[in-house]
């Protein structure tokens, strides 16, 4: 057991017991507010770390305000409470999830427990948040950070104490932790392993010039790459409405190299072997393997191939003659759906037209990981939260 915050001679139990003795604040308490504004200066210096920058950018005051208004009109004559205490589970693969939940969990008044990842102790996010805290004493003694092995009675400690719990892992994890009972009274958000998916007009990209083509490369270089395609939001599956452009692929090998981003050796293996187990797969067309990326053209999408899918600059292709005649290759895992070329009239058709629980959002390419405070399908407010009724 690892506890990054508070920084004291208490054991983990005796943190716990704690915690759970603070008070709650009010949804949108102006302690929080100011704890927020000043996180979102932070992050926003962290130029060499554009996911980090996003997520200032996403706590910008303006947005902030926006979210409470919007949470207040949906609840006009209502008492809402915060539901307690949450613990998040964060990921190993994408830094700033937990960030995202936890803030908005504490917009909504909640104390909370997070255990992030033994990666996060080499990170400058962390040492952020934990300089913060010290700043921050009502929000500092509303909180606990730590890290601890996949140890069962730690993690049934806390979710015996815990309102919420919030489970950001791949399916494995997922299971794991929903074994592990919960308080009768509280409820859970899960996010296991998803897939997701870019769809392209072939049409309109070749009749771009040279300005408009070189800013939907950048955008889709930053779905793609940021977190080395192990975002549950980056796009996995390309599919081209049209024939595919080789153009668009010409290019996006120059801005990888331009961008000096390289995939490590234990990475680049990786790759390769996925790519030759995939060659055999009946779905598998043709195969077009480099060290910045591999382009598998299919025949047709199997679930087999979104499991063995591992990241790291793996992009499937398939073409169609229309946008509707692929609403049958949407399964249950499927998350995100960024687009280039299409209307909202053509997408709305798409989204009534799929017949699986597929697709939760469809955002312009560029967006994929554009976090927002549903996700999943979920509002995570309306999850942090309670309704008194008063009559």
């Amino acid at each position: 057991m690892n506890i990054f915050w508070p920084k004291n001679e208490l054991t983990f139990e005796e943190n716990i017991d704690v915690l759970s003795k603070q008070s709650i604040n009010e949804p949108f308490a102006q302690e929080t507010l100011e704890f927020i504004k000043a996180l979102s200066k932070r992050f926003l210096t962290q130029k060499k770390k554009p996911e980090i920058v996003a997520l200032g950018y996403w706590l910008r005051k303006s947005n902030i305000v926006a979210m409470k208004q919007h949470f207040y009109e949906g609840n006009t004559g209502i008492l809402i409470k915060p539901r307690g205490t949450t613990f998040h589970i964060a990921p190993s693969n994408v830094d700033t999830i937990f960030v995202y939940s936890w803030l908005l969990s504490m917009l909504a008044g909640n104390r909370n427990v997070i255990r992030v990842s033994s990666k996060a102790a080499k990170n400058n996010l962390l040492k952020i948040i934990l300089e913060e805290l010290k700043c921050n004493e009502k929000i500092g003694s509303q909180t606990i950070i730590c890290t601890y092995p996949h140890d069962g009675k730690a993690t049934e400690l806390i979710s015996n104490k815990c309102h919420t719990r919030v489970v950001w892992g791949g399916n494995q994890t997922v299971n794991v932790i929903r074994s592990i009972p919960l308080s009768p009274l509280a409820n859970e958000l899960v996010f296991a392993n998803r897939f997701s998916i870019a769809v392209l007009n072939s049409k309109i990209i070749e009749q771009l010039d040279n300005e408009s083509f070189e800013n939907l490369i950048d955008r889709f270089y930053n779905d793609s790459y940021w977190f080395n395609q192990m975002a549950c939001s980056s796009p996995r599956l390309v599919i081209w409405v049209g024939e595919k452009s080789v153009e668009f692929w010409n290019r996006i090998e120059l801005k990888v190299k331009q961008k000096q981003f390289e995939f490590d050796g234990a990475t680049q293996v990786t790759k390769l072997a996925t790519s030759l187990m995939l060659a055999n797969d009946q779905d598998v067309k043709k195969i077009d393997s480099k060290p910045i990326f591999s382009r598998i053209e299919l025949l047709s999408m199997n679930e087999k191939l979104r499991e063995s899918h591992c990241g790291n600059g793996i992009f499937y292709e398939y073409e169609t003659n229309s946008l509707n005649s692929v609403t049958h290759l949407i399964s249950d895992a499927d998350q995100t759906l960024t687009y280039y070329g299409f209307n909202e009239e053509e997408l709305q058709k798409f989204a009534k037209n799929i017949e699986s629980r597929g697709i939760d959002r469809i955002v312009p390419v560029g967006q994929a990981l554009d976090f927002n405070s549903v996700w999943d399908g979920q509002e995570f407010l309306t999850s942090f939260t309670r309704k008194v009724v008063i009559k």
